[in-house]
């Protein structure tokens, strides 16, 4: 009962201290469905492999995906299409909320076509001035096909993933000129990464290109990679911070009592 008690406290507290409790602890979006990729594929590659790695995620819509992110700074997004909604993303640089949040610390997940490259639909084509809005510069390339090699740390973060090709890799010398911080996953060992986490010099966040636009890896392969790097380096990266300024989870509520 005292154990009881104590967990009903701490909850209560948290609602007073963060104004509301967050259901899960990734997001994964599932909305419009463009012609040429098909959100809903990779959502069913998704479910199972974080369903068997125990991670605590829902599947939202667009509304419910600003909910979770302006209540969650710091929190996991999945994008399963190469299109965002515009709810986050209108090309408007810091007056869209993909900006604010990556800069406070959320950690976004890409995987599809060329971030940021439409919004909501087809028609809505900002093309590579969209990564320049969230960004600052382009740092897609689009060479074709690109072979990427596990790097040690992508390896040891994903014990699943192989050597493949990419077609939407990210440019390094890119993100060196601009002094951004990077983790490469796997590249070319000079040229183009993908997958890599990502941030600019304004962000606490992190961005992270997760096979775009895979050619020789099916979604069942990807979608474990994917829970992978997020138990060994995301999730793991909350469990061991001690600044105070990530949110509480339910899965944090459940281990108190």
């Amino acid at each position: 009962m005292k154990n009881v008690l104590k967990g009903l406290i701490l909850f209560v507290s948290i609602i007073c201290a963060y104004g509301s409790v967050i259901a899960q602890d990734v997001a994964v979006y599932k909305d419009k469905e463009p012609a040429w990729i098909d959100p809903a594929q990779m959502v069913a590659a998704i479910e199972p492999a974080f369903q068997a790695k125990g991670i605590d995620y829902k599947v939202v819509k667009a509304p419910e995906l600003v909910t979770y992110m302006k209540a969650n700074k710091t929190g996991i997004v999945i994008m399963t299409t190469g299109i965002a909604p515009s709810d986050i993303f209108k090309n408007q640089g810091d007056k869209d909320l993909v900006n604010t949040w990556l800069k406070d610390g959320g950690v976004m997940f890409w995987t599809g076509d060329w971030p940021f490259y439409y919004f909501d639909a087809p028609a809505n084509c900002p093309a590579a001035a969209g990564e320049i809005s969230v960004f600052g510069v382009t740092i897609t390339a689009g060479p074709g096909s690109i072979n990427m090699i596990p790097t040690e740390v992508g390896e040891k973060l994903m014990p699943s993933l192989k050597e493949h090709t990419s077609q939407r890799p990210i440019m390094l010398g890119t993100l060196e000129s601009n002094k951004f911080n990077y983790e490469s996953y796997a590249d070319d060992g000079k040229t183009y990464a993908d997958p890599i986490a990502l941030q600019t010099a304004k962000m606490t966040g992190w961005f992270v290109n997760f096979h775009t636009w895979p050619e020789n890896e099916d979604l069942k392969t990807i979608a474990i990679q994917m829970g992978e790097l997020i138990i060994n380096r995301f999730l793991l990266s909350k469990a061991v911070d001690s600044s105070g300024k990530l949110p509480v989870t339910w899965g944090d509520i459940k281990d108190q009592r």
